[in-house]
């Protein structure tokens, strides 16, 4: 897989903010029982660069939002928990999907007295920046899919902005078929639907082909995380994350070395279990 993934959080973000606070049952949803789908969007400006982006969304005055923004090469920032409640999609959306964001080429152009109608600029330039990221997502996708396990042909999991909108569960766009559209390139979200799927299939057969240890040994194997980067990987991440991120960021608990993702917290899954229960009575309050 090609996707690399950069934690870039959008803490002064309005919607990040509302998930730090809020009792909101729309947000409490989401925290306890994780995202059902996600939508797929594109930026809608001609922008290649995820950092520029995150750093726009990472604004008090900037109230939309999204969980990722995927770059042709495979960069992907996380600009927020995947369980947070973040406003992307303008309609109920929100309260059960991710929002994904592509970049867009800086070889295309909107038009706001025509709609905002795309202008292209360099074809060949637009097109492979388009392919590219396309086929990042397909992966990204893929790879949520295996996570929570996904259906990803299941009607209503994954979406685009244009289909949550036909669907009265967002606000009016486009995106992204509207720049698919606009290259000529063929794809629709049945064929990204259908990429992902098939993307899918060949993950599974490859976690079902690696080594497995005897029966005996796998009641004895013990679940660690070596580092923070392999616990936000587990699909439990959600419910252990943000207690021993806030561990972290209060010096309680400093790890062996590293920083980020790479920080080396060498913890047993029951370790970590005992800190989010201790966590939930208040101890580090």
């Amino acid at each position: 897989m090609s996707i690399q993934y950069v934690r870039r959080f959008i803490t002064k973000n309005q919607a990040y903010l509302k998930n730090e606070s809020t009792t909101d049952e729309r947000y409490l949803n989401m925290h306890l029982n994780g995202p059902s789908g996600a939508v797929l969007h594109s930026i809608g400006t001609p922008q290649p660069s995820g950092e520029v982006i995150a750093e726009y969304f990472d604004s008090p005055t900037v109230e939309a939002s999204v969980h990722m923004v995927l770059e042709p090469n495979g960069t992907c920032y996380r600009l927020a928990p995947n369980y947070y409640r973040m406003w992307h999609a303008g309609g109920t959306a929100n309260n059960t999907h991710m929002g994904i964001e592509m970049t867009e080429p800086r070889a295309i152009s909107y038009d706001p007295s025509k709609g905002y109608a795309v202008t292209i600029l360099d074809r060949e330039s637009a097109l492979s920046h388009v392919k590219q990221t396309y086929e990042r997502a397909v992966e990204l996708f893929a790879d949520l899919c295996l996570t929570y396990g996904w259906d990803p042909l299941e009607d209503g999991v994954i979406l685009s902005h244009r289909e949550c909108y036909n669907r009265g569960l967002g606000s009016n766009h486009g995106d992204p078929e509207h720049l698919w559209e606009a290259l000529h390139t063929g794809y629709t979200m049945d064929t990204f639907r259908k990429a992902v799927w098939e993307t899918l299939q060949k993950m599974k057969q490859e976690t079902q082909s690696r080594p497995t240890e005897d029966d005996e040994e796998e009641e004895e194997y013990e679940m660690r995380y070596q580092t923070l980067g392999e616990l936000r990987e587990d699909p439990k991440a959600p419910y252990y994350l943000p207690t021993i991120e806030k561990l972290i960021e209060m010096g309680v608990l400093l790890g062996k070395g590293g920083r980020g993702d790479d920080r080396i917290i060498d913890l047993s899954e029951d370790a970590v279990r005992i800190l989010v229960l201790l966590d939930r009575i208040g101890l580090f309050s």
